[in-house]
């Protein structure tokens, strides 16, 4: 298998829900883009400043209209944000970039709305979940371990599984050939959004690894499982990129899991790294 075969289909394994737009860690955004509140009771501001009057106050899931990006900035959450400059409801007035949602992603009677949090040198994405329009929300934060080129999101329905609403898959985009990507499951439900699993992938000449979820809705789903999928693969190098190698070899490990009591049973990865000892 010719090594940029491999990695097609390593990206194809984290491509199968809806699409989402290339999102920068360092989210920035564009003069009259229409965004969404991540904050609560945010306070609309009449300057670039924390200690400038307060408009009014403005609530989750809000929409605004960026107007301008201010030179001035203020580090919120960790991370050094820009003002913006906004408009809501013929009302203009000012914002820290780091309240305002990365993206919004809509299911049925849900949205999603999504910012950065630095921790000791730790990126992590905090999710929060509406449901039926509500201002009360679930929130989930995870630690990000993928590549300062970025994430996209993408939102599934429940795939088939019944004690779920929504599955959303935040996914890991490499910088460059042979780098690392994957990413991390969120499902929600009825009480609460948790973090599943994370999952990985890469490849590089002579070799690839994935692991994903396969869900009942999904092409080799079954009903009432979810199954992990790990393969690691090996084949030969050859002087001529354009030929295709002259062995391969490859290593599949499935598990039939359960999601019981909020978690996946059993755990993949404790069976996984017992086999990879054995």
């Amino acid at each position: 298998m010719n090594k940029f075969i491999i990695l097609f289909v390593l990206a194809l394994n984290f491509s199968f829900a809806q699409d989402s737009n290339h999102l920068e860690i360092n989210q920035e955004f564009k003069i009259d883009q229409i965004v969404y509140l991540f904050g609560d009771n945010v306070k609309l501001r009449n300057s670039p400043s924390v200690n400038s009057d307060v408009v009014k106050l403005l609530t989750i899931g809000e929409p605004l209209r960026i107007i301008e990006k201010s030179s001035e900035s203020f580090v919120y959450n960790g991370i050094n944000s820009p003002w913006y400059k906004v408009e809501h409801n013929n009302q203009q007035g000012y914002v820290v970039g780091g309240l305002i949602s990365i993206v919004e992603k809509k299911g049925d009677n849900v949205r999603f709305l999504f910012t950065t949090e630095m921790v000791e040198e730790k990126l992590y994405i905090i999710t929060r979940a509406l449901v039926n329009s509500k201002t009360e929300y679930f929130e989930n934060k995870s630690e990000f371990l993928g590549s300062n080129y970025g994430f996209k999101i993408n939102l599934y329905n429940n795939q088939g599984l019944k004690s779920i609403d929504n599955i959303l898959f935040i996914n890991y985009l490499p910088e460059s050939c042979g780098a690392n990507s994957g990413g991390y499951y969120l499902f929600l439900d009825s009480n609460n959004l948790y973090k599943v699993i994370d999952v990985f992938s890469s490849a590089d000449i002579g070799f690839w690894e994935s692991e994903n979820l396969i869900f009942p809705n999904d092409l080799k789903g079954e009903e009432d499982k979810i199954i992990y999928f790990q393969e690691h693969g090996q084949y030969s190098e050859t002087d001529n990129p354009e030929n295709e190698p002259t062995w391969e070899k490859s290593s599949i490990t499935k598990v039939n899991l359960k999601w019981v009591n909020n978690a996946l049973q059993p755990n993949p990865k404790t069976i996984t790294e017992n086999l990879n000892k054995e």
